[in-house]
């Protein structure tokens, strides 16, 4: 997996943010993409506006990038169950808590 870089392209149309198609073995993930105008001097000399893509972009083999999809799918169908754990040990130790603060008063 490579670390996000700054890529132009030419293509006609949008790029895609996760590209799976335009390699067999790699994934291309993109955001922040944009289009722009862009003044060159062409063969002639004379200037021309072209429009280009800016994007970052990252790449990642396509098992990292099925195994992230996979972890992310996990994450997702249990985060409900997560935070209910989390807030019953919550719920419990403070409960734990003061029973202990009622004991060393005397309380109980």
């Amino acid at each position: 997996m490579t670390d996000w870089k700054k890529v132009t392209g030419t293509q006609p149309e949008r790029p895609e943010e996760i590209d799976r198609t335009s390699s067999p073995s790699t994934v291309y993930l993109r955001k922040n993409i944009e289009q722009v105008e862009k003044e060159v001097e062409g063969a002639d000399g004379k200037i021309q506006t072209v429009t280009e893509w800016q994007y970052d972009e990252k790449e990642m083999t396509v098992e990292e990038y099925e195994n992230m999809a996979l972890m992310k799918s996990v994450v997702e169908e249990n985060t409900s169950g997560i935070v209910e754990s989390v807030t019953q040990f919550q719920k419990d130790a403070v409960i734990d808590e003061y029973t202990q603060q009622l004991i060393e008063e005397g309380l109980i």
